[in-house]
């Protein structure tokens, strides 16, 4: 497709109509939908937002969705809103049909922070907005959500003193399977050899902390812990179920 001009209020609902159309095919989806917007000079939150819910029909229809060739203006739109972490953008039609227009919403995404507690916040949005995207049931993102905090907050609390350690955030949706990695520069430490607590014990026996790693090995699927190069790597996947 290659819409031209304004994507604005008035031309919304029509560029709406073409991309619905497309979506539906002849009774059957089509493998991949590719938007050149070379043409395309200006877009407002309503053409954002008939975007978004063409790139959610076409993730559960299983039909690849990207753009590309987005001129700065329009660049500059997808960057404020965030709408170039949700939707795959390339930066050429060329470079964007030699990947074989890869996968629509959210199946892969990265984020990188320092890692100070204040960036918690941010990190949670980047997993909502992904969750959002990807048109996730709400109620499994809350395991995820907890495993992002606790092992985040662990690299926070064990960084080295000397230099604030790196981290680095990516999700990965495999069909069904989501995995989530949290890498970080710091010293090397595996969380995973913490000693679970002893979940029977009595309230004055109990000892205090050791529950984040836990909860997150009992909420995922599976967790697994590897130092690669000078990076530690903690992988985290869960099925989600639709």
């Amino acid at each position: 497709m290659l819409p031209e001009g304004r994507l604005d209020f008035g031309a919304a609902a029509g560029f709406h109509a073409q991309l619905e159309a497309v979506l539906a095919g002849a009774g059957k989806a089509p493998a991949a939908v590719l938007i050149d917007c070379t043409a395309l000079d200006y877009v407002s939150s309503a053409g954002l937002r008939i975007f978004l819910q063409a790139a959610r029909a076409a993730q559960r229809a299983g039909t690849s969705f990207a753009l590309c060739a987005l001129q700065p203006a329009v660049r500059e739109v997808f960057e404020l809103s965030g709408f170039n972490r949700i939707i795959t953008v390339h930066a050429e039609r060329a470079a964007a049909l030699a990947r074989g227009v890869p996968g629509a919403l959210s199946q892969q995404r990265r984020m990188s922070v320092s890692s100070h507690a204040t960036h918690l916040p941010a990190l949670t949005r980047f997993l909502q907005e992904f969750w959002s995207a990807a048109a996730l049931p709400p109620p499994e993102a809350l395991a995820f959500e907890l495993a992002l905090e606790e092992v985040f907050m662990n690299v926070v609390m064990h960084g080295s003193a000397l230099a604030t350690p790196q981290v680095e955030v990516s999700l990965v949706l495999n069909d069904a399977d989501l995995t989530m990695t949290v890498e970080d520069d710091g010293p090397q430490f595996d969380p995973l050899l913490l000693p679970a607590p002893d979940v029977s014990s009595r309230l004055e026996e109990r000892r205090v902390g050791g529950n984040g790693v836990f909860l997150v090995r009992k909420l995922m699927d599976s967790v697994g812990y590897q130092r690669v190069g000078a990076r530690n790597q903690l992988t985290m996947t869960k099925h989600i179920p639709r």
